[in-house]
Parts: structure tokens; C-alpha cells; sequence
């Protein structure tokens, strides 16, 4: 028991944590391989070289004696010929001895091309053991490491789940004090001023609803709900917080089966995101039918798409970097799909229901 507890403790649990494992293990892994390629290639170049040497000492001493049956001879003639050094050719290694009796003679001792060709065979063979052995323990050693890397990484988000944990907690009671004092004052007074602090409080409250899902996991109340209407509400809101943005709305009257404070959540995030990464004198525009919600505005263009949907990622230094991570979120968990795209100064994110 206790085994498998700890075996837990090193598995990646987050996007986050399994992207530095897997770095963290190509950075150890392939710098560990690099190195023991060129060992290896080393130990072979060296094996070679020892093997050549062994054998000019076999065929020397052959040469002394003519006792054995590994290597065949030959008489050659010719002039200049270098003794006692060793040479190859199609035939395999060989030396040249001289013969006392006859200048310009010489026996040709051969150390056949099969042996030799076998010999190497052999020692390729005992290198690529070692480097298999070696690549093993390189990847045991990788996989400890970057396992035991991703520990600050893990560290620091528990950290930062605890701060929002402590900063969703602290919010409660200031919020509900916000909320029950400004419908109390509503009672007597009606005014701009007031219709602004509710928004600006319903921004809050919506920051707080946003951190929740990244703690827990959101336990969903299926039920069939009037989305056209959600889509409708949060589209004037924003559009009062942002009156010189063109805003253009097709809601269809849908009914979906869908949570109905995670549905708010998602196209609430996605108007928010839509509204606050524009342009100067850009539009929004949304698009709600009974297979998807679509929503488009203009946009700069994007640094890294693939990443929009990571949590903490912002192509700007305007919010959190939540919104679209809690969108991706809450839409999986209810069997739906989210895909955006980037075209010609137009950003897109499309929700498409199950």
C-alpha cells in the first residue's frame, strides 16, 4: 500500500506538470544518449584499431614459425616492397615477409577477410550490447529525474490553488455584504451610479465563480434550460459595459440540456474574452442555433493560438488568463466540444453541443 502511495506521489496530475516531465525527460534523456553515442562510437573506433593491431602481432609471429591453420600465404614479387607492416586489400589483412634466398621476393601472409569481417561482426555486436545497456540505464536515470524535477513545479501550484482557495473564501463575505446592502439601496434608489457598482459587483462575483472550477471538479444539475435567453442577458450586460463596441446577436429560442450556471459560466467568459481582446473601434458577434454557439470579434493577430485555451495563458496583460480554460472546462464536462480559430483579423470560438 504504502508503495503504491508513493509511486503516486511522481505522477504528473496537470497539463502543466507533464509538459516539464516530458521536457525535463527529452533534456536528460537525449544529452545522456548524445554522449553515449559518441562513447560508443569511441569503444568501437578504439576495439578496431586494438583488433588490427592484434593481428599484425598474430601474423608476425606467424611469420617465425608457420604453424597454424588460420591463415593462408602467397608469394609475390616486386620492387620496393615494405615488410613487417600491415596492409589490406579484397583478400583480407596482410604482411609481407621477406624471402632470404630470393631479392625481390616475398611471402604474402593473409589473415582471410571472413575472419576479419566476422571479428568485426563480433565487436559491433558487443558495442551495441554495452550502448543498449547504457540507453536502459539512461532511461531509468532520465525518467528519476524528471520525475523528481516536476516536485517545485507540483509545489507551486498546490501553492497557488491554496492562495485561491483562501482568496474564493475571503471574497464570500465582502460580496454578500456588496450584494444585500446594494439591493437594499436599490429599494430606495434607482440611478446609473447604481445600475454601474451592480454591474461592477456582478464582475466580481463572476471572478470568484471563475477560480471554483479550477479547484474542484463542478458537480453539474442537468436540467433543460432556455439558452437563447442566457445568451440574450449576458450579450446586454456587456454590451452596457461596452457601448462603443458594435455588437451583432442571432439567438435562436434553444433549448438545451446543460447546467445552467455552467452554460452562463462559459458564454459569459466567451463575451468576456470577445469584449476585452479587441480592437479600437472593433465588434462582437454571436451566433446561438440548436448545434452550437458561436462567438467572433475582431482581433489582433494571435502569438501562439495553440495556446488560448491554457489556464494562466494571455496574449495580453489584461486578465487572469482564465476565461477561456474554464470555457474548454466546463464545455468538456458536459460532453461538448471547443475549437477557435484565426483568420484575417477575425478570432472565433465555437461551442459545439452533444
Amino acid at each position: 500500500m504504502w508503495a503504491t502511495s508513493w509511486i503516486r506521489r511522481f505522477i504528473p496530475k496537470t497539463a502543466y506538470e507533464r509538459e516539464s516531465l516530458v521536457k525535463g525527460f527529452l533534456l536528460f534523456f537525449l544529452s545522456m544518449e548524445f554522449f553515449l553515442v559518441l562513447t560508443g562510437y569511441l569503444y568501437y573506433a578504439k576495439g578496431v584499431v586494438d583488433l588490427r593491431s592484434s593481428i599484425f602481432l598474430e601474423l608476425k609471429n606467424f611469420s617465425y614459425t608457420f604453424e597454424g591453420e588460420r591463415f593462408r600465404i602467397d608469394l609475390v614479387s616486386g620492387e620496393d616492397l615494405t615488410f613487417y607492416e600491415l596492409f589490406e586489400d579484397r583478400e583480407g589483412l596482410y604482411i609481407l615477409v621477406p624471402v632470404p634466398v630470393a631479392e625481390g621476393e616475398a611471402i604474402k601472409i593473409i589473415y582471410p577477410r571472413e575472419l576479419y569481417e566476422e571479428d568485426l561482426w563480433s565487436l559491433r555486436r558487443e558495442t551495441l550490447a554495452l550502448l543498449s545497456l547504457s540507453t536502459l540505464v539512461a532511461l531509468v536515470l532520465s525518467t528519476g529525474f524528471s520525475l523528481y524535477a516536476v516536485h517545485p513545479l507540483r509545489r507551486a501550484i498546490n501553492m497557488i490553488e491554496e492562495v485561491t482557495r483562501d482568496i474564493i473564501h475571503d471574497l464570500n463575505t465582502p460580496v454578500m455584504t456588496l450584494m444585500v446592502n446594494l439591493k437594499m439601496i436599490g429599494k430606495k434608489y434607482r440611478g446609473e451610479e447604481l445600475e454601474r457598482a451592480m454591474i461592477a459587483l456582478k464582475q466580481i462575483t463572476s471572478l470568484q465563480e471563475n477560480l471554483k472550477p479550477l479547484l474542484v471538479k463542478v458537480e453539474l444539475k442537468m436540467e433543460e434550460i432556455d439558452a437563447g435567453k442566457i445568451v440574450s442577458e449576458e450579450v446586454e450586460t456587456f454590451r452596457s459595459l461596452y457601448p462603443e463596441m458594435e455588437v451583432s446577436v442571432r439567438a435562436e429560442p434553444v433549448k438545451l440540456r446543460a447546467d445552467r450556471e455552467a452554460f452562463r459560466r462559459i458564454v459569459e467568459n466567451l463575451l468576456s474574452n470577445a469584449f476585452k481582446h479587441n480592437v479600437k473601434g472593433g465588434w462582437v458577434k454571436v451566433d446561438l442555433n440548436k448545434s452550437r454557439l458561436l462567438v467572433e470579434n475582431s482581433s489582433k493577430p494571435l502569438k501562439n493560438p495553440s495556446k488560448v485555451f491554457e489556464r494562466y495563458y494571455r496574449e495580453s496583460q489584461r486578465g487572469l488568463g482564465l476565461g477561456l480554460s474554464i470555457v474548454k472546462k466546463l464545455s468538456e464536462e458536459m460532453g461538448w466540444e471547443v475549437d477557435h480559430s484565426y483568420r484575417n483579423g477575425v478570432f472565433t470560438v465555437k461551442v459545439t453541443f452533444r
